[in-house]
């Protein structure tokens, strides 16, 4: 039961709950679900280990003589080589296969994994009935996809899909947000069971170490929530005493907290599928299955059909997301080319932002912008005073350095909350001018309140398990709403990434400017001015601007000249995880290198420059389509070769596009990047060529 705490220890009884939670072994539990059996050999499948105390009604073998018995009497010598085979092919999820076993003959569905030093074989019983439809069901599910115009519209049919092929109560979507709380937005439920749509869930309804569990096994199948497990006999591996992994198999024992938490919420079956997002595959999402009144098991075929239309959605989700990314990078493009029609006089950012400000606030959905360059600011819409703008820039300006963007949410949490004035959130982008008084491009968004709905009151529970205090599962799922306030809307990644590239458009532009203003006064000046106009400050390749004027060039030449020339652009393969797991300095360092492994490739008349982030590009003149994706394949090869020290190795996605008649920088541009993402959907360190 529940213990009742004093206000002082209260605090230090809750982490050690947290810590106690975060260290469960839920992926070695010494036992699995009844639904069927386990047999764990060694690595060389020539002795058995352990099984699951339930081995004799499922073969009808004891398991003592199960225990004494060769691989081969188990499984019969047929199957032990089809599982050899599998097991062969090294692929990380594990694949199945079906076969007839014990003594009546009965089918069984076989899913092998290797685990550390051992085999893990698990046997599920097939049932009687033939299952035909399931192919048609895949195949109608290809087609139906690509019709879904927006992800929530790809989702909203993906639950539907599901409940009609299952018949659970209710299916769910439950995305998570950047601080691990959850969500539903998408589900689909029978007549009179009770809606989670629009619910928020508590970090801690999923524990870190259950969250890592879909890194490894997308696929979490609880066929009966209230069955007692069945424990592995012997208790431990008589060789290997290491406690048996059972993360990628089916099987796996279900927590006796988790076990809980299902009854409080009056799950009698459960099925759980991950959705991950691109980049650096973060668990983004979980597709949940709820039977409410009594079990539901699902057999072995419909269970592998969800999760084959889970992964069938993934991709098509990134590309609806890609889609909408890249039609706001498409208008920030376009307010960039009308930035520069009339550059002659907008050094200023307040002729800057009296310009274009109105454009850019609807363009990020802001209340207020402030462009901020040395002394002068640029201000449109609801902003915080001159003072507070001041104060805020300063604080950003001393921060350690850092790529890309700094955002919040909610201000009032942050250092910034003293200066904040009328904005809830912020999303602030330094331009990369080497000044001594930084320059920043800020974006504010007012409060937008938020009646939250959550399922259960959204609080931490303590209980004791023997000396250790741990975090009890909620009792109610009861609604409970809480009114949000003082937090604007989420900065998505797009609008994140969009405003980096409008920023280093501004630096360039406002960079050329001083250039232009300071030339005839101080040619020191002027150089390192120039530098920084041409030259990305990392890599010290071209940057974006200098880049795009070469290709004004080239196609200039191109169609007086007929000269043959390509664009190559390049994009490293998920840089966010290499962020993420090493820091933003080792990533930084790791394109310093990368830069200097492609400079050994190229010749003389090629160009290399930064686009943006990770990506970047090579224009190659004097070169024929043909010629260009040879010269892309030698890149290619030239990094997954390469070493990157603290990082590992590397690979790139590259796309070709070679000049055509007629081309401007944007649509050779748009076919480089077209064919860059094909490469990535075709499995990434690639290339692919639109000519």
């Amino acid at each position: 039961m529940n213990r009742h705490h004093d206000p002082d220890g209260h605090e230090a009884e809750l982490a050690e709950a947290l810590r106690t939670c975060a260290t469960e072994p839920v992926h070695i539990p010494g036992a699995i679900q009844p639904s069927g059996g386990l047999i764990s050999f060694d690595a060389d499948l020539t002795m058995v280990r352990q099984v699951s105390a339930n081995l004799g009604t499922l073969l009808g073998i004891p398991v003592e003589h199960a225990l004494r018995s060769s691989p081969a009497a188990l499984l019969g010598s047929d199957l032990l080589k089809r599982i050899t085979r599998e097991l062969d092919e090294r692929s990380k999820v594990p694949g199945t296969l079906r076969a007839c076993l014990g003594t009546e003959a009965q089918g069984f569905h076989v899913t092998p994994y290797r685990s550390g030093t051992r085999v893990v074989v698990e046997l599920e019983p097939l049932p009687a009935e033939d299952e035909p439809r399931l192919l048609s069901v895949l195949n109608r599910w290809l087609a139906t996809v690509r019709e879904a115009a927006t992800p929530d519209q790809l989702l909203e049919w993906l639950v539907e899909e599901i409940r009609d092929l299952t018949g659970f109560d209710r299916v769910l979507i439950y995305r998570f947000d950047e601080r691990w709380n959850g969500s539903v937005t998408a589900e689909s439920r029978g007549d009179g069971i009770g809606s989670f749509l629009g619910h928020h869930f508590p970090a801690s309804d999923i524990p870190p170490q259950v969250r890592a569990l879909y890194d490894r096994n997308c696929l979490r199948s609880i066929p009966d929530a209230a069955a007692a497990a069945v424990p592995l006999v012997p208790d431990n591996d008589p060789v290997d005493a290491t406690p048996l992994d059972l993360s990628l198999g089916v099987l796996r024992a279900v927590s006796p907290i988790h076990q809980e938490y299902l009854a409080n919420m009056d799950v009698a079956s459960a099925l759980s599928v991950a959705l991950h997002d691109e980049d650096e595959e973060r668990l983004g999402a979980l597709l949940s299955c709820h039977a409410l009144a009594t079990p539901h098991r699902l057999s072995p075929g419909v269970r592998d059909t969800v999760r084959a239309l889970v992964q069938i959605t993934v991709p098509q989700l990134r590309l609806l997301r890609t889609r909408t990314e890249s039609q706001l990078m498409q208008k920030v493009q376009v307010s960039r080319e009308l930035l520069h029609q009339s550059h002659e006089r907008w050094i200023d950012p307040d002729l800057i932002v009296a310009q274009r400000g109105e454009e850019w606030l609807d363009l990020f959905a802001a209340d207020g912008m402030a462009l901020v360059h040395r002394a002068h600011q640029g201000i449109r819409g609801s902003v915080p005073d001159k003072p507070s703008l001041n104060a805020m820039v300063a604080w950003l300006s001393a921060r350690p350095q850092a790529p890309g963007a700094w955002y919040s949410h909610c201000l009032k949490e942050t250092p910034l909350a003293a200066w904040h004035g009328p904005s809830s959130g912020l999303l602030a982008v330094p331009l990369p001018i080497d000044t001594a008084q930084p320059s920043w491009l800020l974006l504010f968004r007012d409060e937008e309140i938020e009646t939250r709905r959550w399922a259960g009151l959204p609080q931490m529970h303590i209980a004791s398990r023997g000396e250790h205090s741990v975090l009890a599962p909620r009792r109610s799922f009861a609604e409970w709403q809480e009114k949000v306030r003082d937090h604007c809307r989420v900065w998505r990644h797009s609008e994140r990434r969009a405003a980096c590239d409008l920023a280093e458009n501004l630096a360039a532009l406002i960079a050329s400017h001083e250039i232009h203003l300071l030339n005839a006064r101080l040619h020191e000046v002027n150089e390192r001015l120039e530098r920084l106009a041409s030259l990305d400050s990392l890599t010290g390749v071209w940057n974006r601007y200098h880049i795009e004027q070469t290709l004004e060039k080239e196609i200039a030449s191109a169609t007086r000249y007929g000269r043959n020339f390509a664009l190559l652009l390049l994009d490293v393969d998920h840089f966010k995880a290499v962020n993420d797991d090493h820091g933003h300095e080792i990533g930084d360092k790791a394109l310093v290198t990368l830069v200097a492994r492609l400079n050994t490739m190229l010749r003389e008349a090629d160009r290399l420059g930064r686009w943006g982030g990770e990506e970047f590009v090579v224009v190659a003149t004097g070169t024929t389509a043909r010629g260009a994706q040879e010269l892309a394949e030698r890149l290619r090869q030239r990094v997954a070769e390469s070493h990157f020290e603290e990082v590992g190795p590397i690979t790139v996605s590259i796309g070709v596009a070679a000049c055509r008649p007629g081309d401007t920088v944007k649509t050779l541009v748009k076919r480089a990047d077209q064919a860059m993402y094909r490469a990535k959907r075709l499995g990434r360190n690639g290339v692919y060529s639109v000519d």
